[in-house]
């Protein structure tokens, strides 16, 4: 029981995301069903492990799509109670988020933004191609009690299969991005963003730049790199150069190891 009157407590501050108290009653009992549910079969699951009627099913269907639930605030107040319960880590007075992708396999191929989707995955296990849904992960790494780091999740999205506007040039890249940006606006200072290789673009490293913040990731392979243009001392017709000579990242940490400072990883 005491447990769950500290649950309680924690799910009060969520209060603000719903605009009626109602709408808040009925996310609480969602929010139950995640915490005590012992299937993963969606919303029937919520009504079994609550020992609802059935006729609640609907209701609790038009929760997630009732204007009285706003999803932004509810991701801000969630983001806000993490920061009270844990001990975020800091490096250098910025706070440390993590970035990944998830691809999770749908059977049912009419449920929205189910779509073809790509494994990069190295694993056997795994197949090539699959059907199912592609999100975008944002976490927060805090310290456990015994000292260790773990990840805290703050924010998840669908990314490939929805379009909501057919003027939206947004890539697979430029998503994250914008969803990280969203995720530390209403926290102060700059943050640090740990990611793989996927997230090793311009895309990603330009808007972070803007606003302050530091992407820490490893260069992709076939990362190249541009010399600075030569200056022509008489100015000829047409466009001068902007790049000058291109060279592979990968050759270069070869050919100049002098340049590189090596430190071993714990």
């Amino acid at each position: 029981m005491t447990l769950w009157i500290e649950w309680i407590r924690c799910v009060q501050h969520l209060r603000s995301s719903c605009s009626r108290n109602r709408s808040f009653l009925w996310m609480m009992l969602v929010l139950v069903g995640f915490s005590i549910r012992t299937e993963l079969a969606g919303v029937t699951s919520f009504v079994r492990a609550l020992g609802l009627q059935p006729s609640t099913c609907r209701r609790l269907l038009h929760l997630f799509h009732s204007s009285a639930l706003d999803i932004d605030k509810l991701t801000i107040s969630w983001i806000h109670l993490v920061l009270k319960l844990f001990i975020p880590l800091r490096l250098g007075g910025r706070l440390v988020f993590v970035a990944d992708g998830l691809k999770v396999a749908k059977e049912g191929l009419k449920m929205p933004a189910v779509k073809k989707l790509h494994q990069e995955s190295r694993n056997n296990s795994k197949p090539t191609f699959i059907f199912g849904h592609s999100f975008q992960l944002i976490g927060l790494l805090v310290q456990g009690p015994p000292g260790n780091i773990c990840s805290a999740p703050l924010v998840s999205r669908i990314h490939e299969g929805l379009i909501f506007s057919n003027r939206d040039k947004r890539t697979l890249l430029d998503k994250p991005a914008h969803l990280f940006l969203e995720t530390v606006k209403p926290l102060e200072g700059t943050a640090l963003l740990l990611a793989d290789a996927y997230y090793a673009g311009r895309k990603i490293i330009r808007p972070l730049e803007a606003k302050g913040h530091q992407l820490i990731t490893r260069v992709r392979s076939n990362a190249v790199a541009y010399y600075p243009a030569p200056q022509p001392k008489e100015r000829k017709p047409g466009r001068p150069k902007v790049y000058g000579e291109k060279i592979r990242l990968r050759d270069l940490w070869h050919t100049c190891e002098e340049c590189f400072i090596s430190a071993a990883s714990p």
